[in-house]
């Protein structure tokens, strides 16, 4: 966990943090991983919330924001009302008697997934976060504190992102273009579908990326975005 936290603090790009921890994650067998960072006093649910996803199936992502299912998720309320950790199994019995979130679980278990955990995550000044992990095995079949390590590294990744993203918080000014660029960044957009959407050429497009990562005082995409949302530059 010292080696872990000592390369966090050497790492200052949002994107090679989360990837720092996925891939820690991967070598111990998780599937998959989301990492949620929402506005201020709002929710992981909440239309400003940002969600960095890896190993979910590419149906579900889409599902999960094109029908609105991030509105009916009740896991992370239940996630943050019983903290720090909720296996998805206890979330569904916690959930028995209320129809619509047996309805959500029962989407989710038509993508096939299953073994889950989530986590609430609380960051300075209460800029708090959330995220979840999908294993290979049950939860009863998990090594001993593998789960509580993971809790431990992804908070820590979490107050990481926070740190990088609070230097500097002058007012910054965007134009109207670099709002429209960032916001499609926030999206998940590439440069290439980028340019499709605003009908300009990708290096304009790159151009544009590379202005606003000085303007933002940020060097990656994940960094953006969590300081447009915090700066209230871009909603999602």
């Amino acid at each position: 966990m010292q080696e872990f936290v000592a390369e966090l603090e050497r790492l200052d790009d949002c994107e090679k943090i989360l990837t720092y921890v996925i891939s820690f994650g991967s070598d111990h067998g998780i599937l998959a991983f989301s990492y949620h960072y929402f506005p201020i006093f709002g929710s992981p649910i909440a239309p400003g919330a940002f969600v960095h996803a890896e190993g979910f199936p590419r149906e579900w992502e889409k599902a999960y924001v094109s029908e609105g299912l991030i509105r009916d998720d009740p896991v992370p309320r239940l996630t943050f009302e019983n903290p720090p950790v909720l296996f998805w199994d206890e979330a569904i019995a916690l959930s028995k008697d209320d129809p619509e979130a047996m309805r959500y679980f029962a989407r989710m278990r038509s993508f096939g997934m299953g073994n889950g955990a989530s986590f609430a995550l609380y960051g300075p000044r209460a800029r708090n976060g959330y995220a979840t992990m999908i294993f290979d095995k049950p939860p009863q079949e998990l090594p001993e504190g593998l789960v509580m390590l993971m809790n431990s590294m992804v908070q820590a990744a979490h107050v990481r992102i926070c740190q990088i993203t609070s230097e500097d918080e002058a007012s910054v000014e965007l134009s109207h273009r670099e709002r429209e660029v960032l916001g499609w960044m926030a999206g998940g957009k590439s440069a290439s579908e980028i340019a499709g959407i605003l009908k300009i050429s990708p290096d304009t497009v790159r151009t544009y990326i590379r202005r606003l990562y000085e303007k933002l005082d940020v060097t990656d995409r994940v960094a953006a975005t969590v300081k447009g949302l915090r700066l209230g530059l871009i909603t999602i």
